[in-house]
């Protein structure tokens, strides 16, 4: 685990909506596809299934699943003193989406810095009130709007997922490099659809190579958090629903507790609370 990061209050401006949430963690992947939404959903589903107070933040504006999982519609978005957006409540997390702010609109020509301004005003628009995590599910990629967004979301930590595919490696080592550059705390890595295992077998198909995660981890001195499998699943099933899944996700959140608290005594806080 990465944990040196300098005093980033004076350069990163803290909306009032997040002066009551503790910890903001970013999950970032360098390439779509790799999962990171799914994960990012899954352990919000665990963090506040262990009686944390917990928000999500789906800015992946260029493919937006979150909705479709949650069953999550922009009729049921209500508006707090004509300016507050008010979080949705979906299976005990406080939940919100640029997919369903954006519906009408085409982001996936946004530029960059549309997209980062866009994250940023639902982000300090919404009506977060007291959480113990916001996870922050980010647009995947190693451009401007991810590095835009690493220099001006008020993170705690972040969470880097990949797959064991080369290509997916390599592009990770540039996100590592991105996220290290700006000595943002790193919490771990987690390898996405490691292996196959069929439901009638023991044997471990590894369709996407072995060992990807593992040396990338050594590499740069991150804990590797979980290799989760591949599912045989339909479309838009929540894994956590399945026992072996939550099994996975709840380590994943113990780990992820654990690597924030070390990473908060080690650090000033960055977001300056606000007492009720």
């Amino acid at each position: 685990m990465s944990n040196k990061r300098p005093n980033k209050e004076a350069m990163v401006r803290v909306p009032e909506t997040l002066r009551r949430v503790k910890n903001i963690i970013g999950v970032f992947s360098a390439k779509g596809g790799v999962g990171k939404s799914e994960v990012s959903l899954n352990l919000a589903l665990s963090l506040a299934d262990k009686g944390y107070a917990v928000g999500l933040l789906d800015a992946d504006i260029y493919g937006p699943s979150q909705p479709v999982l949650l069953e999550a519609s922009s009729e049921e978005i209500d508006v707090k003193d004509n300016k507050l957006l008010i979080p949705l409540n979906k299976k005990g997390i406080k939940f919100i989406s640029m997919g369903l702010i954006a519906r009408d609109q085409k982001p996936v020509i946004w530029r960059g810095p549309m997209v980062s301004g866009a994250v940023m005003q639902l982000m300090s628009q919404t009506d977060w009130q007291e959480l113990d995590y916001l996870i922050i599910d980010t647009p995947p990629g190693t451009g401007d709007v991810q590095l835009t967004l690493l220099q001006r979301l008020p993170l705690n930590g972040a969470l880097v997922v990949t797959t064991p595919q080369e290509v997916s490696i390599s592009d990770t080592r540039k996100g590592i490099e991105m996220i290290k550059k700006l000595e943002l705390p790193i919490l771990g890595l987690i390898e996405n659809m490691s292996f196959f295992q069929p439901s009638d077998s023991k044997k471990k198909y590894f369709i996407f190579g072995k060992g990807g995660g593992q040396n990338l981890a050594k590499e740069y001195g991150l804990e590797l958090l979980s290799e989760i499998p591949l599912l045989e699943k339909k479309e838009f099933v929540i894994l956590y629903e399945l026992s072996d899944y939550k099994l996975i996700f709840d380590s994943i959140a113990k780990k992820v507790i654990k690597n924030m608290e070390i990473i908060k005594k080690s650090v000033s806080q960055i977001i300056p609370q606000k007492k009720v």
